[in-house]
């Protein structure tokens, strides 16, 4: 997600290009997505002004400014500190 921010998506870019896109892509419309029926699990992120160096394919790397970091998640209503794991 920090790779796309990285190349310019907007946060919602990056949203759908993480869940309803891969969603669709798999043919599960009861993932990526809190319509009645789905799965309603989440993710929880932070945009974080914390520099990161990121690498892309070809080993170049690249500075950005930003990152997304994950705080935790919502799975069958219960939450999960993701940072409590490390």
């Amino acid at each position: 997600m920090t790779k796309f921010h990285a190349l310019g998506l907007t946060l919602p870019q990056i949203v759908a290009a993480t869940t309803t896109a891969p969603a669709a892509a798999i043919r599960r419309p009861d993932l990526g997505t809190f319509a009645l029926g789905s799965a309603g699990d989440a993710s929880i992120i932070r945009l974080e002004d914390k520099p990161i160096t990121l690498e892309d394919v070809t080993g170049v790397l690249v500075e950005h400014p930003r990152r997304l970091t994950a705080r935790g998640l919502v799975i069958g209503g219960q939450w999960h500190d993701a940072v409590a794991r490390g």
